[in-house]
């Protein structure tokens, strides 16, 4: 039975209400930035395009089509995504008042490590090894906020070690001290990780519930 992991070695607790606001803060920032791009491409270029054409120009459509295109639809993925991603920032600031990051895990395995690097896949896994050799579950794991399409989806430095605020059985934030990237996890096989959540003492299983980590997220 794999325990919480509160209070395991860690080189130093960090602040968690400062980084529960600066989590907030770019995940906004995060979302008004890549809105507004996008916004700027699909009807600034539309804008721009027509009156360039009545000026006489109108092989500009063929150099704006693109941006416009790309515009639109980097708009419409975000518009998708905006429920999963407020979804995730919601549980993680649950957590965040819940949980102190003061758990170190300085080792990091990317399950799926050589198939993410060659795109994006549909789920990042990893396990956790602390300095004792104890080892999580698989986690699955999604970056908080998540990253651009045409970027790397691990958060950088990860395989250096994580801050963990959270109980893995139930589900935890994860802080990349390297980047300074957080990211959401908890088990990727909910069903066979039940056992644990059902011998948690009744002040975890509260604490948990308290920061919404009784239900599957991710």
């Amino acid at each position: 039975m794999l325990e919480n992991t509160q209070g395991a070695h860690a080189p130093g607790t960090l602040d968690t209400i400062a980084l529960r606001r600066k989590l907030t803060g770019r995940a906004w920032w995060v979302a008004v930035r890549n809105g507004g791009i996008y916004a700027i491409m699909a009807f600034g270029g539309t804008s721009l395009g027509a009156d360039l054409t009545r000026a006489g120009l109108s092989w500009v459509f063929i150099v704006m089509g693109p941006c416009v295109f790309i515009g639109i639809m980097g708009l419409l993925y975000s518009l998708k995504s905006i429920p999963i991603a407020i979804l995730v920032t919601r549980s993680c600031r649950k957590t965040l008042a819940q949980y102190s990051f003061d758990a170190f895990w300085p080792q990091i395995t990317k399950v799926d490590a050589a198939e993410a690097t060659r795109g994006r896949p549909k789920k990042m896994t990893i396990t956790l090894l602390g300095a004792d050799g104890q080892e999580s579950p698989l986690m699955r794991m999604d970056p908080v906020p998540p990253s651009v399409a045409w970027r790397k989806p691990w958060p950088e430095g990860i395989e250096n070690g994580v801050y963990v605020a959270g109980d893995l059985p139930f589900g935890a934030v994860g802080y990349v001290p390297a980047s300074g990237t957080f990211f959401l996890m908890q088990p990727d096989d909910w069903d066979t990780t039940a056992h644990d959540r059902r011998l948690a003492t009744p002040d975890r299983a509260t604490r948990a519930q308290d920061a919404g980590l009784t239900r599957r997220i991710i």
